[in-house]
C-alpha cells in the first residue's frame, strides 16, 4: 500500500470512529484546505449521527444535516479527490 493510501486509510478509521464516539475532531497536519475538507466532512457526519440517534430531532433538521453532509462530502472529493465514506 502506497504512503498516500496509508493516510487516506487513517483518516477513515479516525473518522469512523469520530463519528460515533464523539471526542475531539482528530488533528491532521497538512495542507489547509485538505485538513478544513476533512475536518468539515468529520463535523457534519458527526452532527448527522447523532441527529438520526435523537428521537427528538425532526425531519427538516435532519434534512438539513444530510445537505450540508453532501456539501461537506463534496468539497472532500474535490479536495481530496476521493469519495467520503460517512
Amino acid at each position: 500500500m502506497e504512503k498516500q493510501e496509508k493516510v487516506l486509510a487513517e483518516i477513515f478509521r479516525s473518522a469512523g470512529r469520530y463519528i460515533l464516539e464523539g471526542g475531539n475532531v482528530p488533528n491532521f497536519s497538512g495542507d489547509k484546505k485538505q485538513v478544513e475538507a476533512i475536518r468539515n466532512a468529520m463535523n457534519a457526519s458527526r452532527q448527522l449521527y447523532e441527529a438520526l440517534c435523537d428521537n427528538s430531532t425532526n425531519l427538516d433538521a435532519v434534512t438539513e444535516m444530510i445537505r450540508t453532509r453532501q456539501v461537506a462530502a463534496a468539497e472532500f472529493r474535490r479536495v481530496i479527490g476521493r469519495e467520503w465514506r460517512y
